[in-house]
């Protein structure tokens, strides 16, 4: 089975020079965990998540050990927001993205995915975004395929 055949299309993108808000935005109205992030011509340039989001939002364990009290602060954490919510996706995002080609097996994908500790691969031809293969993608597509009480 290829790739083409389970991923999912069109994936859930966002423009590498978006600010941070509106990755929020996404993520809350379409229930994502992440974001491919593309440039103008569908190239895939990054991805983010919400624990890119999380490790800008909430202080680090130094933080709170050099000071406890940044926890009873809600100041401290809109503070924080405030001098990021406008920055722009590229400047938070992971640049380093493992793809993978429709034609590829997907047992393949699956390995990578396995191997590199990632829950989704972007999908891509001709280095254009064409989609998008998770985990659950893979697991559903042999479930059906392979199981007939399904």
């Amino acid at each position: 089975m290829k790739v083409k055949q389970l991923m999912t299309k069109p994936a859930h993108t966002i423009l590498e020079n978006e600010p941070l808000r509106k990755v929020n935005q996404l993520m809350q109205r379409y229930h994502l965990n992440n974001l491919i992030v593309i440039n103008e011509n569908n190239e895939v340039k990054g991805i983010i998540t919400y624990s890119d989001l999380y490790r800008l939002i909430l202080p680090t364990y130094v933080e709170v050990m050099e000071d406890e009290s940044i926890w009873l602060l809600p100041e401290t954490i809109e503070d924080k927001i405030k001098n990021f919510i406008d920055k722009p996706v590229k400047s938070v995002m992971t640049k380093k993205v493992t793809t993978v080609s429709e034609k590829e097996l997907v047992v393949k994908a699956g390995a990578i995915m396995s191997a590199k500790k990632i829950k989704q691969l972007p999908v891509v031809e001709n280095n254009k975004l064409v989609g998008v293969i998770s985990y659950r993608d893979i697991l559903w597509g042999f479930l059906i395929t392979n199981c007939k009480f399904l």
